[in-house]
């Protein structure tokens, strides 16, 4: 199982998404399209960017004690949120 708060990213995770992205977690948390509850459920474990790319969404259901439908909504708010976040020049 994968610790919310690890820093090793998986391999298909490409560095240059990670230093595209401005803000922290909590940051890229805040403009995904999910319920309130369940930003403040990733708030509080402890999700990194990191963490959130390199999460596969059995393992949102595993950590977080969700569903796993609800797991993979989540994973799929997240890849969302990337593709919509601000990067830089």
């Amino acid at each position: 199982m994968i610790s919310a708060a690890e820093d090793d990213m998986d391999e298909h995770v490409s560095p240059s998404v990670l230093t595209g992205i401005k803000g922290t977690g909590t940051d890229l948390i805040n403009q995904m399209q999910i319920a309130d509850g369940l930003k403040e459920l990733l708030i509080s474990t402890g999700f990194t960017v990191k963490s959130l790319l390199s999460t596969s969404a059995s393992d949102f259901a595993k950590i977080l004690g969700i569903d796993e439908y609800v797991g993979q909504l989540l994973s799929d708010a997240v890849n969302k949120a990337i593709k919509t976040s601000t990067y830089e020049p």
